[in-house]
């Protein structure tokens, strides 16, 4: 059984591993991240409010109140995970030597 051997390789070309990408129209990042704010502050400013109800004596179900604190977390920890990406990203882009 003969073993052919491997041709040269040549030039790459790049014009031929795909067309430049198109701008394409989508959602700003910017939007997303100021949506995300702003769902955060309804979030605790709900949960605000439900606790000063609760604590002024008002009718306030215990369960309702656990589930409006537990979403302010989540709004909170999720915007301070995108927060932490995004400073490593720009962390990763200041190290990298032009």
């Amino acid at each position: 059984m003969a073993i052919e051997a491997i041709g040269a390789i040549g030039p790459a070309q790049v014009e031929t591993l795909g067309a430049p990408a198109a701008a394409t129209e989508g959602v700003n990042f910017a939007d997303v991240v100021a949506r995300g704010i702003s769902g955060a502050d309804s979030a605790i400013q709900t949960a605000d409010q439900q606790m000063r109800a609760m604590a002024a004596g008002q009718e306030v179900a215990p369960h309702d109140l656990m589930i409006s604190l537990e979403e302010a977390r989540m709004h909170l920890t999720l915007l301070s995970e995108v927060r932490n990406k995004l400073v490593e990203g720009y962390q990763e882009l200041s190290r990298m030597q032009l």
